[in-house]
């Protein structure tokens, strides 16, 4: 077993394969290298004219962790009534949340209030009984049963 370094930026050979530099297929499509940048390290396009107030703006919506319904205020809501969901994870940004579904009927309308709380108005034509409310975030969808009432 034979490995080689012939500089800190030189190729890697490990049993005969070239794993960094030379001829090898890795990193095919990339342009060359050139010798008038550091290190001869070729700056990618998706890096050039970064914009640091940009990043800083885009919303922070973590896609690793779902969100938690813990409750539904009313329990038991109308049609056209205006609901608070309280949870965990819907974001810290309003661009987070995705939709607010009554079974598969999407809300009259939400809006993120923060974080925790988000406010829906339940849409017209839903039968009553028992249902599924679902948030859908970007780190997936989170559920609870929640029972709709006749308008009468």
């Amino acid at each position: 077993m034979s490995v080689r370094i012939s500089s800190i930026f030189g190729p890697l050979v490990f049993l005969g394969i070239s794993l960094i530099g030379g001829n090898s297929s890795w990193g095919q499509g990339a342009p060359d290298q050139s010798a008038d940048e550091p290190g001869g390290f070729v700056i990618p396009e998706s890096i050039k004219g970064f914009d640091e107030q940009k990043v800083k703006n885009d919303p922070i919506c973590d896609s690793s962790v779902r969100p938690q319904i813990d409750h539904v205020n009313p329990d038991e809501m109308k049609t056209g009534e205006t609901i608070v969901v309280e949870g965990k994870y819907f974001g810290k940004k309003k661009e987070c949340l995705h939709s607010v579904t009554f079974g598969s009927v999407p809300a009259k309308a939400f809006s993120f209030v923060d974080g925790e709380r988000v406010e829906a108005v339940v849409p017209e034509g839903l039968r009553s009984g028992v249902m599924f409310l679902n948030i859908e975030t970007g780190g997936g969808t989170a559920r609870k049963g929640i029972l709709i009432r006749s308008k009468d």
